[in-house]
């Protein structure tokens, strides 16, 4: 039994060596980011070599047995190889000229998106000046925000753009469990960002010459509007540009979020669902050339460069070029109809996506759609022996039931750690959205070929439209089901539990060996032990917390396992807080506006006098008698002064949150030294956390 457990295992590695590759691959890019050290990269390289030396060191009597040297060199010389590529990616993401004023030659590398008040684009920099004469070649992508104006929305793709202004390095909030967007931007390849007024840019060039993301663009624009043509607007539009063209930008917050709670959010983002309906759909138009070998290899060539033109024009995101990679592999396998190895193709398409980006490695998407394809390859054929059906209606709803329990079988545990909340109804919501979406990617392909033809185009995009209004209001309807998400917080060790619990159960089923089911009790118990120790000693942590936030002013008084919160706008404040919250077992706040504790602004809480500051009270005031204060707490561009607070209070501490613009912040914190007032600003150090 062992020897046979044994063989199946060597069975799969030979016949999986993109599994092998892969995963030192893989290795060598996790060891650089926890070692971003670059002489271990090449000492990793020299070991590997040494490895293969001794392999090809032919000594009759012993090189049978060290024959597993050539496969150990392999490895360690793609986890060098893994380091070195991660840092190279790192040298190409820092920016030059990082805190230095000047001008900037900068590229637009994307279309204009409109924000509440500014626009966004995506800009390649190109050279820099410090004294606008003297230009010297520079690098680095950055987030530019540029004040709302016509010229602004008029930038395209290619523009070349003279910008005076300074470039700051991303920071995060640096909020208690928040969603790190600076390090999202990073691995995205961005390494700074910038605000810039309308009078301190210049259009210097139209790109006039051949871009083929500028034509992408405009394909994509082409696209919409035929979408617009067709009285699609409001939610529906932004359901069908994200679903069939990968465009998210008008996608409402209350939308998106039905869309997570229900368990739908893939549909909203182009993927591997998306891409093999496309596939179906190509295979199918083109399936008149199956009468030869010349013929099919001609339609293997054209599905493929489809599939990549689809890819291009929803903007290469890592899902869509998984999912055209994969089905690229099973066209050209159907040219010499060979059914490839399936987790052999998988493995390739993410060995391939990590030469091109190792970033993609911590890509959340990334992770979910190998993880999912995974999960459904490896569950489905166990899910679907348990049942079986004659009726072809009730044999599609067995497997597609089966298809998506394999599907969060595998990824909940990712689900919760990144978004710390499951959908409870994923299975009525598959059931009701896939079949849904699918008719609407079927009818939006038609929409496209039969537009110009006015009845039969105008009957399509009302039919299109109620599809997506059926869409919406399914969704929407799930949503609001009672326990439709289940929210927790768990971190990176009971992740590895739970997939442990999911392995175990996998092989039980198989092998029907009890050992792994006290394995998978025996992991229970350890998910179980830290979640009690984490309550556990949460209960005895007393702590002021003042959030970083640009809109809002949030402090959060904590003792006890419960907490009393402070804020100016509820809803901002619970998005940022609610996995720091989770995290803590805290349940919802209570409003210290209407605890005994506070009056006007004034709290007394762990012993300390704490008074929180949001307008201009006393400014100009005086009194004979100064109130004493442990901490002072300044937010929503109070209009007042050090000065002005001297003369009412005495404090010790002083808070600066993040609505105050950076000539103010330092204007507080130089006048704090002279009068040797702790002064700490958020928008510097991130969230104030103190133990009391």
């Amino acid at each position: 039994m062992h020897n046979s457990r044994h063989c199946k295992v060597k069975d799969f590695a030979l016949r999986t060596p993109f599994f092998r590759l892969f995963l030192a691959y893989a290795a060598g890019i996790l060891l650089f980011t926890f070692c971003p050290f670059s002489g271990l990269s090449i000492f990793l390289f020299c070991f590997a070599c040494l490895f293969l030396l001794f392999h090809y060191y032919k000594i009759n009597d012993i090189h049978f047995e060290l024959r597993w040297l050539f496969g150990c060199g392999v490895f360690f010389l793609f986890i060098a190889l893994g380091m070195y590529a991660s840092q190279r990616n790192e040298n190409q993401i820092q920016f030059k000229n990082l805190n230095q004023a000047g001008v900037f030659q900068v590229e637009i590398n994307s279309v204009p998106v409109e924000k509440p008040k500014s626009y966004l684009v995506k800009v390649r920099t190109i050279a820099f000046a410090k004294d606008s004469v003297r230009f010297i070649p520079t690098h680095g992508n950055a987030m530019l925000y540029l004040s709302k104006s016509t010229e602004a929305n008029l930038l395209n793709i290619g523009d070349k753009l003279l910008v005076s202004a300074t470039f700051e390095p991303l920071k995060p909030n640096g909020n208690p469990e928040e969603f790190n967007y600076a390090e999202y931007l990073h691995r995205k390849g961005f390494g700074a960002s910038c605000f810039v007024d309308s009078t301190h840019w210049v259009l210097l060039e139209r790109n006039k010459g051949f871009s083929i993301t500028r034509m992408a663009s405009d394909c994509r624009n082409r696209l919409l509007n035929i979408y617009k043509a067709c009285h699609i607007q409001g939610d529906e539009f932004a359901v069908l540009a994200a679903l069939t063209l990968g465009y998210q930008d008008e996608i409402s917050d209350d939308l998106y979020t039905s869309y997570s709670n229900s368990g739908a959010i893939h549909i909203l983002s182009v993927s591997g669902l998306h891409v093999g309906i496309v596939y179906v759909i190509f295979a199918f138009l083109l399936s008149f050339l199956d009468k030869s070998d010349k013929t099919r290899f001609v339609k293997s060539a054209l599905i493929i460069l489809l599939l990549w033109a689809y890819a291009f024009i929803t903007g290469l995101s890592p899902c869509v070029m998984r999912s055209a990679l994969m089905f690229s592999l099973v066209a050209f396998g159907s040219v010499f109809r060979y059914k490839s190895q399936l987790y052999n193709t998988i493995f390739f398409s993410a060995f391939v996506l990590l030469l091109i980006n190792p970033n993609y490695l911590f890509d959340v998407s990334f992770l979910l759609s190998y993880v999912a394809v995974i999960s459904i390859v490896w569950f489905t054929p166990l899910l679907k022996g348990l049942l079986w059906f004659k009726n072809k209606v009730f044999r599609w709803c067995w497997e597609l039931f089966c298809v998506s329990v394999a599907a969060q079988v595998g990824t909940f545990p990712l689900c919760i750690y990144y978004f710390h909340k499951f959908p409870n109804h994923f299975l009525l919501t598959n059931f009701i959205a896939i079949p849904i979406s699918t008719g609407i990617i079927y009818l939006a392909v038609l929409l496209f070929v039969v537009f110009s033809i006015p009845v039969i185009g105008s009957w399509v995009g009302i039919a299109l439209k109620w599809l997506l209004i059926a869409q919406n209001r399914s969704i929407v309807f799930i949503d609001h089901l009672p326990y439709s998400t289940f929210h927790t917080w768990i971190n990176q060790w009971e992740v590895l539990l739970f997939y442990c619990v999911i392995v175990g159960f996998w092989l039980f089923a198989v092998k029907k060996r009890p050992v792994f089911l006290f394995a998978v009790l025996g992991c229970l118990l350890l998910i179980q032990g830290l979640h009690f120790y984490r309550h556990s000693t949460s209960l005895g942590v007393t702590q002021l917390v003042v959030y970083n936030n640009k809109q809002c002013t949030a402090v959060d008084f904590i003792a006890q396992g419960r907490h009393q919160l402070f804020t100016t706008d509820s809803i901002k404040t619970k998005r940022m807080a609610e996995a720091f919250w989770l995290k803590e077992n805290l349940a919802d706040p209570e409003c210290v506006q209407q605890a005994p504790n506070y009056r006007d602004g004034f709290i007394s809480f762990a012993g300390k006098h704490i008074y929180i500051l949001t307008d201009s009270t006393y400014r100009y005031k005086k009194t004979e008698r100064k109130i004493k204060l442990d901490y002072l707490i300044l937010g929503n561009k109070a209009a007042v002064s050090i000065p002005d607070i001297e003369n009412v209070f005495e404090v010790k501490n002083i808070i600066v949150n993040n609505t105050f613009s950076k000539f103010k912040v330092r204007k507080i914190q130089q006048e704090c030294r002279t009068r040797g007032i702790a002064c700490y600003a958020t928008s510097e150090g991130g969230a104030y956390i103190h133990q009391l």
